[in-house]
């Protein structure tokens, strides 16, 4: 999901491969960075149909104020796609998205938060990807200084294996916000692990990121790593066996990481780590009742938004403060709410 795909297929929709393809799709999804300033409305996706322990479909791209006013429907994805992961601009002009569509690759999209000047961000294959293989993009987060948009990768061809389809690569990759100027950060070999949902630090120096192993060890583990940008060094900053997750989010003053570990499914908690791994912190002790999901931090650090079981059985979200106390819930839909990116003040 975005958070965590909860599907045997390892990578993404597949062209010409209708069985499968009604396999893809994102659950409950993925915030991104949040550079520091004051706070301003959250955006998040709203899926039209969702089932419950199952995909979240048809989804589209809202925002909130935190008082739970001023709701708005910003994207209205074409049929057969969902507009998925918004992240926020630094000075809040635009948001930028993932377009997941059932019978062809995702793509990356922007748009101004009114639901004007929508535009598709292209980067193209990496080179040497035959036009017959696949390639797509991601969960895509705006740099702090603006100018990049890092996304997840995969690309390549594809195989079975143990019966389940595997996608070669699956890489995390820069761009300018034009799609221009593609750079890729990571180098996974061919099935050994996926990186995705990268995310920024506020000075721009590194990216977090969720590893997925595949024929790496231990397999069918995930953490957080953190990518030195310049020098291309990679770190894991959590422990394997928490099962990190669901596209972490940068505290403002970076000192801090947030995620949610997936060591069941859909069903974890909240966590803090620093950035070289120290200091790993439970901010939540939710019952193992309630499905947790994404997260981000407001833009002055003193509160997070989450996703979270709410009305109906379904995902809702709700605010608390950075240290995980005074929960309280924002929207009360049947629907499901979720991949919210707390944005800064226009």
């Amino acid at each position: 999901m975005h958070e965590q795909r909860l599907f045997p297929l390892r990578g993404l929709a597949l062209v010409a491969m209708a069985a499968l393809a009604a396999l893809v799709g994102t659950l409950a999804g993925s915030a991104s960075a949040t550079p520091p300033g004051k706070n301003g409305v959250v955006a998040f996706t709203r899926y039209a149909i969702a089932v419950k322990g199952g995909e979240g479909r048809s989804g589209a791209i809202f925002t909130i104020g935190v008082d739970g006013k001023g709701e708005r429907q910003v994207t209205r994805p074409p049929a057969g796609a969902s507009d998925v992961t918004p992240d926020w601009s630094p000075d809040g002009s635009r948001i930028v998205f993932g377009r997941e569509f059932d019978d062809k690759p995702y793509e990356i999209w922007s748009v101004g938060p009114d639901g004007s000047n929508l535009r598709r961000i292209d980067p193209g294959c990496p080179p040497g990807i035959p036009a017959s293989q696949i390639c797509e993009e991601d969960s895509p987060a705006w740099s702090p200084d603006g100018k990049q948009i890092a996304f997840g990768n995969p690309y390549g061809g594809l195989e079975e294996i143990a019966g389940d389809t595997w996608i070669d690569f699956f890489a995390i990759a820069v761009m300018d916000t034009d799609g221009s100027n593609r750079r890729q950060l990571t180098h996974p070999g061919r099935h050994q692990y996926e990186d995705s949902e990268p995310v920024w630090s506020p000075d721009g120096k590194r990216i977090a990121f969720r590893r997925w192993n595949g024929t790496a060890r231990p397999r069918n583990k995930q953490a957080i790593f953190v990518l030195d940008v310049a020098r291309g060094d990679v770190r894991r900053v959590t422990p394997w066996n928490l099962e990190a997750g669901d596209h972490p989010d940068w505290s403002p003053d970076g000192q801090r990481i947030l995620f949610r570990s997936a060591a069941s499914d859909l069903f974890g908690d909240v966590y803090t780590v620093r950035p070289d791994g120290t200091g790993l912190t439970q901010l939540t002790r939710f019952s193992s009742r309630l499905e947790v999901l994404s997260s981000s931090f407001s833009p002055d650090g003193k509160s997070i938004v989450l996703s979270r079981t709410g009305k109906g059985g379904l995902p809702d979200l709700f605010v608390m403060r950075s240290n995980g106390t005074k929960l309280r819930q924002l929207t009360r839909t049947a629907k499901w709410d979720s991949h919210p990116d707390w944005g800064p003040a226009g």
